[in-house]
């Protein structure tokens, strides 16, 4: 799907303060041997910190680099990774209030680690229908410290560590950091049981919150008969293959025009097997180097891999990014952005 006049005028971060190596975490008893070595350098942390306040905290620097009072913000989409506060409450009515969005719409966006792309593509939509100078405000938080269903070192499958972070992104019609030339998603509807292994469709009693491991649901799900490793790898790449392929061919340029690749932080291999050789793009290209030093942060990878790129001078005005991504069910997003003027983050740096 083709996309004009919707720009990225900023983005921001929650900054976490700690962090820890795999190292680390074997001495504490945290994990095994789970992480190739010379893959994972560790994962940042926030022990104690709600992620929603991480969210506001990121939408606060987006809302402030972006020059915008939030008062004029007309969307909110809210993108949780995991436990982001409890059942029947809305964590778009806590963003709105604590950042002083009086008459702004709020949505919360449930899509996994592919919140954030899902995100961008909604509200692209909902900025073109809307027309007019209105601004959509993109956030998402990840904060597993200390969580009784999330093991840090362990839920998401193998080499797979998840870091506590947030990022939020302003969206609006201006020109800006960047501009959205194209996005497509797709879901593969044979891969749903995936992540849900033999779990039961309608809730127990008592309740229950069975502990996350993305590899023993697996499992389940080859016992059940449903599709081995070899298949559902089959299913994961001819969809990255073709959300990929379509976002290109909207934009009407091939791999070897894009700068960088931005993926989930799920590894070297990973990113290597089921993104870089389809497009035929070396690890190089991608921005795995970067994403192995804070872990898997949720919906907020692409967003730390779009400030390190820009604040380490890595990208220039007309650059095109890929990103991609996927998630349970099985979702997969995949956009370009075409990046603008950086003039304004040679003074973000220094916030940073």
């Amino acid at each position: 799907m083709k996309v004009s006049g919707i720009h990225v005028w900023s983005i921001g971060l929650y900054h976490a303060t700690q962090w820890m190596s795999p190292d680390e975490a074997r001495a504490a008893g945290l994990c095994d041997d789970e992480f190739p070595e010379g893959d994972l350098k560790g994962v940042q942390i926030a022990p104690g910190i709600p992620p929603v306040d991480m969210a506001v905290a990121a939408a606060r620097e987006a809302i402030g680099r972006a020059g915008v009072a939030p008062a004029g913000i007309d969307l909110l989409v809210h993108a949780p990774c995991f436990w982001n506060g409890p059942e029947e409450w809305s964590p778009a009515g806590y963003l709105l209030r604590e950042l002083g969005c009086p008459d702004g719409s709020g949505q919360v966006l449930d899509q996994g680690c592919n919140g954030m792309l899902a995100a961008l593509e909604m509200a692209a939509g909902w900025l073109t229908l809307r027309g007019g100078d209105a601004t959509a405000l993109l956030t998402t938080a990840t904060m597993v410290d200390g969580s009784p269903t999330i093991d840090r070192w362990r839920s998401a499958g193998y080499g797979i560590a998840i870091g506590d972070g947030a990022g939020a992104i302003v969206l609006g019609r201006r020109p800006g950091l960047a501009e959205i030339s194209a996005v497509n998603s797709t879901t593969v509807p044979e891969m749903e049981q995936f992540h849900r292994g033999a779990l039961p469709l309608i809730e127990p009693t008592p309740p229950l919150r069975p502990k996350v491991d993305v590899l023993a649901r697996a499992r389940e799900n080859a016992a059940l008969g449903a599709q081995n490793g070899l298949e559902l790898q089959r299913l994961q790449i001819q969809a990255y293959q073709k959300a990929m392929a379509r976002t290109l061919d909207d934009v009407g340029i091939g791999p070897e025009d894009l700068a960088k690749v931005l993926f989930a932080h799920v590894g070297g291999a990973q990113t290597d097997a089921i993104v870089m050789q389809q497009l035929g793009l070396p690890l190089a290209k991608s921005t795995w180097d970067h994403g192995r030093s804070i872990g898997h942060v949720g919906a907020s990878d692409h967003v730390y891999d779009l400030e390190h790129l820009i604040t380490s001078g890595e990208l220039s005005e007309g650059d095109r990014l890929l990103l991609v991504c996927g998630t349970a069910g099985f979702h997969i997003t995949s956009l370009v952005l075409t990046v603008g003027d950086l003039s304004p983050y040679e003074r973000y740096q220094r916030d940073t």
